[in-house]
């Protein structure tokens, strides 16, 4: 793995690959880019460019060198960052990949002395990073500096936060057991939305609990202590049911009326006009609206036929009959008792056929489009996240 950091590391490889040929082990050497602005700095930014790349191998499991003096220096430095009983948890010895690479860290419970103590014995030779010892750099500044003053003073304390990491993932398991279920007590049958009164009833620290795992399976970053407070004073506002959207990254916690969930954040806005010509989907504002064929339900497909069809945004006055007596609405009052979230509204999609509006994702079909029982018709679905 060659990222360029430090100067010429690049013969680096060449010392691997005698080794490897000597052991008969296959070697793959790849270079990488580093994101020299990534907000974590370098070493984060190294350290996420070298586990893109290796994981893109495709093997079964990938195995890291990580010891038990790295274990203690990463709950040491989360610590002093603030992070919670997540974040004090460390590394984990083996994660499952769920459908990439798994992680496997065979040397967690090895102390860097006892690996230093087996290669010198055996004579090993190995290659020393002299970015290693820039304290420039915290991790390094933990490892140089900190952690031996730390040892001499309290003697095996590398092992005693080594354990504290162990026993913070313990009880990270169980917080997100109890998460788990609480969100499904929560949860708003057929489905992915939670009830939000009842979401109330929870004290603080459980109901930001459950936010907390929700926002972890997004695979978003853990927001800080205090922004997750101030998401949960604005949950629990009087007026939060009238529409309330926090983004957090690439996904948005979102409540409206009794209701709550993430959805995922786009870029894309509607486009003013799309033309459907019979198409089995269209594109729209970073979802897709597909067109199935049905019976007796959705559209008429003969009212269909050879008629100029298209997808527009709201443009406002818009006035819709749902049903054979009653009467013509506006689309204001239909979205609102349709339970469309306001932010969504100006998105939605809006078919006209031959001039007349004929359907309204997350509303429904026109009463004169809609198809008889027995007869061939098309199904319109929005799906915008």
């Amino acid at each position: 793995m060659r990222h360029g950091l430090v100067s010429g590391s690049e013969a680096w490889a060449d010392v691997c690959r005698a080794l490897c040929d000597q052991l008969e082990v296959p070697l793959a050497v790849c270079d990488v880019q580093v994101d020299r602005r990534h907000s974590g700095g370098l070493e984060a930014a190294a350290r996420e460019a070298r586990r893109a790349a290796l994981l893109g191998f495709g093997d079964d499991w990938l195995a890291l060198a990580h010891h038990r003096d790295d274990q203690a220096e990463t709950v040491l430095f989360r610590a002093i960052r603030g992070t919670g009983v997540r974040g004090a948890g460390g590394m984990r010895a083996a994660v499952p990949g769920r459908g990439a690479a798994g992680v496997w860290r065979p040397l967690l419970d090895v102390s860097r002395h006892e690996l230093l103590a087996y290669a010198k014995a055996r004579g090993l030779a190995w290659i020393e990073d002299p970015s290693n010892a820039d304290s420039r750099f915290s991790r390094n500044f933990l490892r140089k500096d900190i952690m031996p003053a730390i040892e001499e003073r309290f003697p095996g304390a590398s092992a005693g936060l080594a354990r504290l990491g162990r026993l913070c993932d313990e009880a990270s398991v169980l917080l997100d057991d109890l998460a788990a279920g609480d969100l499904a007590a929560l949860a708003l049958p057929g489905s992915a939305r939670f009830r939000r009164t009842a979401a109330l009833q929870l004290s603080s620290p459980r109901l930001r609990n459950a936010m907390r795992h929700l926002l972890a399976g997004s695979g978003e970053p853990m927001p800080d202590e205090d922004r997750l407070r101030e998401t949960e004073r604005q949950f629990r506002l009087d007026d939060a049911g009238a529409g309330l959207r926090l983004p957090f990254g690439r996904v948005a916690l979102c409540v409206y009326r009794d209701a709550w969930w993430l959805e995922p954040l786009s870029a894309e806005g509607a486009p003013d006009c799309v033309a459907w010509s019979g198409e089995s989907s269209v594109g729209w504002a970073g979802g897709t609206v597909a067109f199935g064929e049905a019976t007796g339900e959705g559209l008429a497909a003969r009212l269909i036929a050879g008629q100029p069809c298209e997808l527009r945004c709201r443009r406002g006055g818009e006035r819709l009959r749902l049903h054979a007596r009653g009467t013509s609405r506006t689309l204001k009052n239909l979205l609102q008792e349709a339970g469309v979230p306001p932010w969504l509204r100006s998105h939605l999609p809006l078919l006209w056929i031959g001039g007349r509006l004929a359907w309204v994702g997350g509303v429904g079909v026109a009463d004169e489009f809609r198809c008889p029982p027995g007869e061939a018709g098309v199904m319109p679905v929005w799906s915008c996240f």
